[in-house]
Protein backbone atom coordinates (compact mmCIF):
# COMPACT_ATOMS: atom_id res chain seq x y z
CA UNK A 1 0.00 0.00 0.00
CA UNK A 2 2.89 2.23 0.85
CA UNK A 3 4.42 1.98 -2.32
CA UNK A 4 1.28 2.46 -4.43
CA UNK A 5 0.68 6.02 -2.21
CA UNK A 6 3.94 7.18 -3.17
CA UNK A 7 3.73 6.09 -7.21
CA UNK A 8 0.42 7.77 -7.67
CA UNK A 9 1.68 11.43 -7.90
CA UNK A 10 4.27 9.97 -10.39
CA UNK A 11 1.57 7.94 -12.47
CA UNK A 12 0.09 11.10 -12.70
CA UNK A 13 2.72 12.78 -14.31
CA UNK A 14 2.88 10.67 -17.07
CA UNK A 15 -0.64 10.69 -17.47
CA UNK A 16 -0.85 14.71 -17.99
CA UNK A 17 3.08 14.95 -19.14
CA UNK A 18 1.78 16.76 -22.73
CA UNK A 19 -0.13 19.13 -20.65
CA UNK A 20 2.63 20.05 -18.32
CA UNK A 21 5.32 20.72 -21.37
CA UNK A 22 2.83 22.82 -23.26
CA UNK A 23 3.37 26.35 -23.65
CA UNK A 24 -0.22 26.42 -25.42
CA UNK A 25 -2.87 28.82 -23.39
CA UNK A 26 -5.46 26.15 -23.47
CA UNK A 27 -5.90 24.97 -19.83
CA UNK A 28 -3.87 22.71 -18.57
CA UNK A 29 -6.87 20.93 -16.72
CA UNK A 30 -8.31 20.52 -20.34
CA UNK A 31 -4.97 19.63 -21.96
CA UNK A 32 -4.54 16.71 -19.16
CA UNK A 33 -8.05 15.31 -19.91
CA UNK A 34 -7.51 15.31 -23.10
CA UNK A 35 -3.39 13.87 -22.54
CA UNK A 36 -5.18 11.26 -19.59
CA UNK A 37 -7.09 9.23 -22.91
CA UNK A 38 -4.05 9.81 -25.02
CA UNK A 39 -1.89 8.09 -22.79
CA UNK A 40 -4.24 5.73 -21.77
CA UNK A 41 -5.43 3.93 -25.67
CA UNK A 42 -1.08 3.79 -26.09
CA UNK A 43 -0.69 1.73 -23.58
CA UNK A 44 -3.82 -0.75 -24.19
CA UNK A 45 -2.16 -0.75 -27.50
CA UNK A 46 1.38 -1.86 -26.41
CA UNK A 47 0.88 -3.49 -23.04
CA UNK A 48 1.66 -6.78 -23.82
CA UNK A 49 4.82 -5.81 -26.29
CA UNK A 50 6.20 -3.42 -23.12
CA UNK A 51 5.31 -6.30 -20.57
CA UNK A 52 7.89 -8.59 -22.38
CA UNK A 53 10.31 -5.75 -23.39
CA UNK A 54 10.95 -3.91 -20.17
CA UNK A 55 14.20 -2.45 -21.55
CA UNK A 56 11.69 -0.90 -24.22
CA UNK A 57 9.48 0.49 -21.68
CA UNK A 58 12.58 1.52 -19.51
CA UNK A 59 13.14 3.66 -22.80
CA UNK A 60 10.20 4.81 -23.23
CA UNK A 61 9.71 6.64 -20.15
CA UNK A 62 13.15 7.62 -19.92
CA UNK A 63 12.77 9.87 -23.64
CA UNK A 64 9.23 11.00 -22.92
CA UNK A 65 8.42 11.46 -19.08
CA UNK A 66 12.27 11.68 -17.24
CA UNK A 67 12.78 14.77 -18.71
CA UNK A 68 9.39 16.63 -17.03
CA UNK A 69 10.96 15.49 -13.36
CA UNK A 70 13.64 17.81 -11.83
CA UNK A 71 15.82 15.47 -11.23
CA UNK A 72 18.29 17.61 -10.09
CA UNK A 73 16.61 19.72 -7.26
CA UNK A 74 14.44 16.06 -6.27
CA UNK A 75 17.47 14.17 -5.96
CA UNK A 76 18.79 16.90 -3.51
CA UNK A 77 15.81 16.82 -1.73
CA UNK A 78 15.25 13.27 -1.55
CA UNK A 79 19.00 12.56 -0.10
CA UNK A 80 18.26 15.38 2.30
CA UNK A 81 21.83 16.64 4.47
CA UNK A 82 23.29 13.72 3.28
CA UNK A 83 23.82 15.71 -0.24
CA UNK A 84 25.88 18.49 1.32
CA UNK A 85 27.45 15.48 2.97
CA UNK A 86 28.16 13.96 -0.68
CA UNK A 87 31.36 14.68 -3.32
CA UNK A 88 30.16 15.70 -6.52
CA UNK A 89 30.65 12.04 -7.85
CA UNK A 90 28.75 10.42 -5.37
CA UNK A 91 26.04 13.21 -6.26
CA UNK A 92 25.90 12.24 -9.93
CA UNK A 93 26.17 8.66 -9.51
CA UNK A 94 23.15 9.01 -6.75
CA UNK A 95 21.31 10.91 -9.11
CA UNK A 96 21.93 8.83 -12.24
CA UNK A 97 20.73 5.72 -9.95
CA UNK A 98 17.78 7.70 -8.45
CA UNK A 99 16.27 8.10 -11.89
CA UNK A 100 16.90 4.51 -12.84
CA UNK A 101 14.74 3.85 -9.96
CA UNK A 102 11.93 5.62 -10.98
CA UNK A 103 11.54 4.39 -14.19
CA UNK A 104 11.65 0.75 -13.30
CA UNK A 105 9.32 1.28 -10.33
CA UNK A 106 7.27 4.08 -12.59
CA UNK A 107 7.16 2.00 -15.35
CA UNK A 108 5.77 -1.48 -13.91
CA UNK A 109 2.83 0.83 -12.12
CA UNK A 110 1.68 2.34 -15.78
CA UNK A 111 1.54 -1.04 -17.51
CA UNK A 112 -1.51 -1.72 -14.15
CA UNK A 113 -2.84 1.63 -14.71
CA UNK A 114 -5.50 1.51 -17.22
CA UNK A 115 -8.69 3.44 -18.52
CA UNK A 116 -11.20 2.11 -15.64
CA UNK A 117 -9.53 5.07 -13.57
CA UNK A 118 -10.52 8.32 -13.96
CA UNK A 119 -8.73 11.35 -12.88
CA UNK A 120 -10.40 14.95 -11.97
CA UNK A 121 -8.04 17.72 -12.57
CA UNK A 122 -8.87 20.84 -10.98
CA UNK A 123 -8.46 24.13 -11.80
CA UNK A 124 -4.76 25.74 -11.43
CA UNK A 125 -4.91 28.88 -9.12
CA UNK A 126 -1.76 30.93 -9.41
CA UNK A 127 -1.07 34.27 -9.86
CA UNK A 128 0.35 34.89 -13.48
CA UNK A 129 3.90 35.58 -12.88
CA UNK A 130 4.10 32.35 -10.74
CA UNK A 131 7.38 30.30 -10.62
CA UNK A 132 5.88 27.71 -8.18
CA UNK A 133 2.79 25.80 -8.82
CA UNK A 134 0.45 23.30 -7.23
CA UNK A 135 -1.74 20.94 -9.66
CA UNK A 136 -4.52 19.26 -7.74
CA UNK A 137 -6.30 16.44 -9.02
CA UNK A 138 -8.90 13.06 -7.66
CA UNK A 139 -8.05 10.13 -8.92
CA UNK A 140 -11.80 8.16 -8.64
CA UNK A 141 -11.45 4.13 -8.89
CA UNK A 142 -13.50 2.04 -10.26
CA UNK A 143 -14.42 0.84 -6.43
CA UNK A 144 -15.45 4.14 -5.80
CA UNK A 145 -12.70 5.09 -3.71
CA UNK A 146 -11.12 8.82 -4.92
CA UNK A 147 -7.81 9.44 -3.94
CA UNK A 148 -6.13 13.78 -3.54
CA UNK A 149 -3.51 14.13 -5.73
CA UNK A 150 -0.74 17.02 -5.78
CA UNK A 151 1.79 17.63 -7.63
CA UNK A 152 4.42 20.68 -7.27
CA UNK A 153 5.92 22.24 -9.97
CA UNK A 154 8.12 24.98 -10.20
CA UNK A 155 10.08 26.49 -13.66
CA UNK A 156 13.29 25.86 -14.71
CA UNK A 157 14.70 26.83 -18.07
CA UNK A 158 11.34 28.56 -18.77
CA UNK A 159 9.49 24.74 -18.45
CA UNK A 160 7.46 23.39 -15.68
CA UNK A 161 9.12 20.92 -14.17
CA UNK A 162 8.00 18.13 -10.94
CA UNK A 163 10.00 18.30 -8.14
CA UNK A 164 7.33 16.52 -5.70
CA UNK A 165 3.95 15.09 -5.21
CA UNK A 166 1.83 14.18 -2.78
CA UNK A 167 -0.86 11.76 -2.11
CA UNK A 168 -2.99 13.49 1.13
CA UNK A 169 -0.58 14.41 3.68
CA UNK A 170 2.38 11.94 1.83
CA UNK A 171 4.86 13.44 0.03
CA UNK A 172 7.17 11.36 -1.93
CA UNK A 173 10.14 13.50 -1.32
CA UNK A 174 9.66 13.03 2.21
CA UNK A 175 8.63 9.02 2.28
CA UNK A 176 11.81 8.48 0.29
CA UNK A 177 14.02 10.91 2.54
CA UNK A 178 13.06 8.62 5.36
CA UNK A 179 13.63 5.59 4.17
CA UNK A 180 17.07 6.18 1.99
CA UNK A 181 18.34 8.72 5.29
CA UNK A 182 17.45 5.37 7.66
CA UNK A 183 19.73 2.98 5.20
CA UNK A 184 22.56 5.95 4.80
CA UNK A 185 22.66 5.51 8.98
CA UNK A 186 22.83 2.33 8.49
CA UNK A 187 25.28 1.42 6.06
CA UNK A 188 27.13 4.69 5.15
CA UNK A 189 26.54 6.72 2.34
CA UNK A 190 29.21 5.19 -0.25
CA UNK A 191 27.20 1.62 0.62
CA UNK A 192 23.63 2.92 -0.26
CA UNK A 193 24.94 4.45 -3.82
CA UNK A 194 26.41 1.23 -4.47
CA UNK A 195 23.27 -1.04 -3.35
CA UNK A 196 21.34 1.66 -5.03
CA UNK A 197 23.30 1.30 -7.93
CA UNK A 198 23.76 -2.38 -8.26
CA UNK A 199 19.70 -2.98 -7.51
CA UNK A 200 18.73 -0.37 -10.30
CA UNK A 201 21.54 -0.66 -12.98
CA UNK A 202 19.84 0.43 -15.61
CA UNK A 203 20.38 -2.13 -18.02
CA UNK A 204 17.16 -4.39 -17.60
Amino acid sequence: MRWTRVLIPFITVALMAPALASASPTPPEQLARQTVQKVLNDLDGRRAELRNNPQELHALINRDLVPLIDLPYMSQLVLGRYWRQASPEQRKRFQTAFKNMLIRTYGSALLGFNDNVKIEYKPVRAADNAKNVTFNAVIHSPNGQDTPVSLQLHEVDDQWKVYDGSVGNLSFVTNYRGQFNSAIRREGLEKFIEQLENRYDGNS
